[in-house]
């Protein structure tokens, strides 16, 4: 396992209420994005059915992705491409195409997601804390993550030290509600996994 953590927080400091581009987000932590997504890739076992939400740290597991067996589903128009490139055998969800954060939501997009019940989800977050559970700034966003969770089922958190602490304006899932996955060592509530 190496340096990959599960982390309990408490109340969060800071509050967004907006998405920044994928672009201007790429590049924060890299480092320790790149190392939390080859952790979660190699989580992926044959015939598994996975759900890949769109973001950074999970868009960093599609170069260390290795099961060729497994089918793998998204959100994240990016995603999707680059998989299929090399590849995988790969779905995308139908919807409207949110432009900062190129990911697929909508009424269409939840539709699509209650046909499927996935083995495997891997999940990125805005904000991480104890009281308000797993955040993001957008509503629809919100809505897409929250449905995928919920037909997931194991359901992983992949998030770097800048998410913990932050609250947004809407909360998709419950702290207890999926497993983190993070290579940030705190000073308390560590629990190893």
């Amino acid at each position: 396992l190496g340096d990959v953590y599960k982390r309990q927080v408490l109340a969060g400091d800071s509050f967004y209420t907006t998405d920044e581009k994928v672009s201007n987000r790429e590049e924060v932590n890299q480092t320790e994005k790149i190392k939390i997504a080859r952790y979660a890739a190699s989580m992926i076992k044959k015939d598994d059915f996975v759900y890949l939400d769109a973001g950074t740290t999970t868009g960093y597991m599609i170069d260390y992705i290795q099961e060729r067996t497994a089918t793998y589903v998204t959100n994240g128009v990016s995603h999707a491409r680059r998989l299929s490139a090399m590849g995988f055998k790969t779905m995308i969800i139908g919807g409207e195409l949110k432009e900062s954060t190129e990911a697929v939501v909508g009424g269409e997009a939840l539709n699509c997601l209650d046909k499927y019940n996935f083995t495997i989800g891997f999940f990125g977050a805005n904000g991480i804390n104890k009281k308000n559970g797993y955040t993001t700034p957008d509503v629809s966003e919100a809505l897409v993550k929250q449905k995928a969770m919920e037909k997931s089922q194991k359901k992983y958190m992949l998030c770097d030290t800048a998410k913990f602490g932050n609250v947004c304006s809407v909360t998709f899932g419950e702290f207890s509600s999926a497993t983190i996955l993070t290579n940030y060592i705190p000073q308390l509530s560590l629990i190893h996994i």
